[in-house]
C-alpha cells in the first residue's frame, strides 16, 4: 500500500470524531487519533516550539510509522498540525525516530529510514528540511553509508539520528548495537554538513543500554555533558530498570575532539511504568526533555477499550545540576495555568498539582468510584497503581530513603507523574479511574496544596 501526507492528514479529518475523549489528557500532548510513541525532531524554531512524533494515524497499534507534528508557543497549550513525514519512498515501509537542529535559517530533520519486509531489514540515516516549520522536503538519497561503520556495529539495526552542532560542525548521535557483544552503543557521525556524514566514534558498550540503544540525545546541564539515552531488554539491576526498557542520563565529559567519554555516573530517568524516549528540546538556553508517557510490551487501556487512541508525552521537564544530581523539574510555564487552591475535603481535579510533604511514613490515597493510586512514603516513596485499571498495575518506588521529603503530583485525567525531593526522583504511570476523585490521608503526611490546572479547550 502506498502512503502520503496527505492521504494521512484526510483519513484524520474523516476520523477524529470518532475518537472517544473520556480519557484523554488535557494539558499532556496527545495524536487526535491512532497509536504515537518518541518525541521526534523536538526544536525551537520560528518563535514557536515544534515537537514531531512517532505516528500510525490508521489504527492503535505501531505500525507504519509517520511523523506527527504538536506546535506551541509555551509547550503546554498545543495545536496538532498536519502530518510531517510519511513512508513515501521506495525503500521505507516507516519513518522512524529522528532529530533537528537549525543551520542556514532553516529547520533540518534527520530520521530513519526504516525498511521491513519479510526477512529483509535495514534502517538509514535521511535527512528532511523545512525553511517554515510547515512543509517538508525530503532528500531522496541516505546521507551515510552503514557500511562504512566498523564490523561490530550493526548496519540494519541503525536508527534515531540527534543532530547537534559544535564548531561550525555537525555531530549526530545514532542508536546502535555492537552485533558481536550483543550491548548497546550510541554511535557518533560528523560532518561539515548534513547531507555527508562519515563515522567519527562510539560509545559504550555499556550495561544500561540493553542489547540496542535507541533515541540517543545530547545536552549540556550546568557545564556537565549529559548524554541521554533509551535501552533495550535493560536487565533488572535491583530497583533500577524494571521495564522491559529504560531510560537513562550517562553524565560526565565528552571528548569530540579525541573521540571518546568519561562517565561521572549512569541515573535512571524515572522509576515508573510510563516513560520512554526522553528527547531534548533544540535550539533553547534551557535543557528540557519531554517523553512518550507510555512503555513497550504492555497492555493499552484505550486500545482494549477501543478509545480509538494511544499513547501521549509527559509533562516537558528542565533539567538542572544539585550537589552533583540531575534533577527534573516540570517547566516553569504550567505556573501560568493553576488555579485556586481546592481544600482537601473537595473533589478533586482530574487535572491537578499536588503538593505534599512526607514527616515520616504516609500516604496519599486518591479514590474514584472503580479504582484508586496511592502516593506514599514507608522509607522511600512510592507510587502504587495496582487498583487503577492501567492494565499492567505495579508499586514503583524510589532509591532513595526519605525519613522526610516533599513530593509533587501532576494528574492529567489518565496520567499521572509524581516528583519526589525536588524533582530529584521521578515515577510515571498511568490510570483509568471512573468518576470524581476524593483524597484520604493516612499518617504523617503534611502541608497539603491542590490546584487544579486549567487549560483551554
Amino acid at each position: 500500500m502506498a502512503y502520503s501526507v496527505k492521504q494521512a492528514n484526510e483519513y484524520i479529518a474523516a476520523n477524529v470524531k470518532s475518537v472517544k475523549g473520556k480519557f484523554r489528557p488535557k494539558y499532556h500532548m496527545t495524536a487526535p487519533i491512532g497509536w504515537m510513541n518518541d518525541p521526534n525532531g523536538s526544536v525551537y524554531y520560528h518563535g514557536a516550539y515544534h515537537l514531531f512524533y512517532q505516528y500510525n494515524p490508521y489504527g492503535e497499534e505501531p505500525s507504519v510509522m509517520h511523523w506527527g507534528h504538536f506546535v506551541s508557543t509555551d509547550l503546554i497549550t498545543y495545536t496538532d498540525e498536519s502530518v510531517a513525514l510519511a513512508p513515501t519512498e521506495k525503500d521505507e515501509t516507516s519513518c522512524y525516530s529522528g532529530g533537528a537542529v537549525v543551520a542556514g535559517g532553516a529547520l533540518n530533520i534527520l530520521y530513519t529510514r526504516h525498511y521491513e519486509i519479510k526477512d529483509e531489514k535495514k534502517e538509514q540515516v535521511c535527512m528532511v528540511r523545512s525553511t517554515d516549520g510547515k512543509t517538508f522536503v525530503k532528500k531522496h538519497h541516505p546521507v551515510f553509508n552503514n557500511e562504512t561503520l566498523p564490523e561490530n556495529i550493526s548496519r540494519a539495526d541503525f536508527r534515531d539520528p540527534f543532530p547537534i552542532m559544535l564548531n561550525d560542525k555537525f555531530y549526530v548521535f545514532v542508536g546502535g548495537t555492537d552485533r558481536e557483544l550483543k550491548k548497546g552503543v550510541v554511535v557518533v557521525l560528523k560532518g561539515n554538513s548534513l547531507e555527508k556524514l562519515e563515522y567519527a566514534f562510539t560509545i559504550g558498550p555499556y550495561d544500561c543500554l540493553g542489547d540496542m540503544a535507541e533515541c540517543p540525545c545530547y545536552c549540556k546541564v550546568d557545564g556537565k555533558d549529559v548524554l541521554i539515552v533509551s535501552g533495550c531488554h535493560v536487565k533488572e539491576q535491583g530497583n533500577d530498570y524494571k521495564n522491559t526498557h529504560a531510560s537513562v542520563f550517562i553524565v560526565g565529559e565528552l571528548d569530540f575532539e579525541n573521540g571518546r567519554m568519561s562517565v561521572d555516573y549512569v541515573k535512571e530517568i524515572d522509576k515508573g511504568d510510563a516513560f520512554y524516549a526522553p528527547q531534548v528540546i533544540s535550539n533553547i538556553e534551557r535543557p528540557i526533555i519531554v517523553s512518550w508517557q507510555e512503555m513497550w510490551n504492555k497492555s493499552y487501556p484505550t486500545r482494549d477499550m477501543e478509545h480509538g487512541w494511544v499513547g501521549s508525552f509527559t509533562i516537558p521537564r528542565e533539567l538542572k545540576l544539585c550537589d552533583g544530581d540531575i534533577i527534573q523539574t516540570p517547566i516553569s510555564e504550567l505556573d501560568n495555568y493553576l488555579k485556586s487552591d481546592r481544600d482537601i475535603k473537595d473533589v478533586i481535579p482530574k487535572c491537578a498539582d499536588i503538593r505534599a510533604s512526607f514527616d515520616g511514613k504516609g500516604s496519599l490515597v486518591l479514590l474514584g468510584s472503580n479504582g484508586q493510586i496511592v502516593i506514599g512514603n514507608d522509607g522511600g516513596v512510592y507510587l502504587d497503581t495496582v487498583n487503577s485499571n492501567n492494565g499492567n498495575g505495579c508499586i514503583r518506588r524510589t532509591n532513595g530513603h526519605y525519613a522526610s521529603t516533599s513530593v509533587r503530583i501532576l494528574l492529567d485525567v489518565s496520567g499521572v507523574e509524581i516528583f519526589v525531593d525536588d524533582g530529584r526522583e521521578v515515577i510515571s504511570s498511568r490510570m483509568y479511574i471512573d468518576g470524581d476523585f476524593t483524597i484520604s490521608v493516612d499518617g504523617n503526611v503534611k502541608d497539603i496544596t491542590i490546584k487544579e490546572i486549567g487549560v483551554p479547550v
